[in-house]
């Protein structure tokens, strides 16, 4: 068997020898105006409660043997995120010298013959 997926969502099988086309389902790609709204099924499954219609997304192709390319550049974030890290530690660092720093004027205050 072989299954293909046209570009309008047509999912066939060639079955057998002959090889005769059967048509076996249609894919849909759809969008909702509220996605906060969806219902969690499970497994990355989500399911459209009562009231919510799913819209006919005309900016997402169909393509078989295709892999979906990830929007977001791994490497850029990553090393975003180790700049991110390393300026809370030198905030953090900071914060803790000047904490220090009131403790040991406080206790020189105190320590001022009267």
């Amino acid at each position: 068997k072989q299954v293909s997926i046209a570009s309008d969502g047509n999912v066939t099988v060639l079955e057998g020898a002959s090889r005769i086309d059967s048509v076996r389902g249609k894919l849909r790609v759809v969008s909702f105006a509220q996605a906060q709204n969806l219902q969690k099924e499970g497994f990355n499954l989500y399911s459209a409660g009562a009231g919510i219609a799913a819209q006919p997304d005309t900016t997402s192709k169909l393509r078989q043997g295709f892999v979906e390319k990830s929007n977001v550049n791994s490497v850029l974030e990553m090393s975003r995120m180790i700049e991110v890290t390393r300026t809370y530690t030198q905030i953090s660092n900071l914060l803790q010298q000047q904490s220090d720093l009131h403790k040991t004027a406080i206790d020189k205050l105190a320590d001022v013959p009267a």
